[in-house]
């Protein structure tokens, strides 16, 4: 796999209710986690998303559990909790540091007029 691009770093700056994209992840501030945070699945590996088409990947670089924590809930929605600075990187798109704080986790989607159908963005 190629190595994560390490060029232009840039701090994520957020406040409740700003977003930043990284690729076709959409990383927005919410104020607090779900009230099932805690029992949601934990996803240990660190992923954001993975490339279909490349194979790359949108990784937190940390400790799971000490720097950050990453679940998805029932409903499938994905919510991340930083608690020490950590970085999200990928092999394409220039690292982005995290700041303590909840985060919620999606993925850009498209819509397409001719097929009247909305889809996630294919990194």
């Amino acid at each position: 796999m190629k190595p994560f691009n390490e060029h232009g770093t840039k701090t994520a700056d957020m406040k409740v209710g700003d977003y930043s994209l990284h690729g076709d992840v959409i990383i927005e501030m919410v104020a607090e986690l779900p009230t099932d945070f805690s029992e949601g699945q934990v996803e240990a590996k660190s992923a954001l998303a993975y490339g279909e088409a490349t194979g790359h990947i949108h990784q937190l670089q940390g400790t799971p559990g000490v720097d950050f924590d990453l679940r998805v809930s029932r409903s499938g929605e994905r919510h991340l909790r930083i608690v020490n600075p950590t970085f999200l990187k990928h092999q394409e798109h220039s690292p982005m540091l995290l700041k303590p704080g909840n985060y919620k986790i999606g993925i850009q989607r498209e819509y397409d007029p001719f097929e009247k159908l909305t889809r996630a963005v294919v990194d």
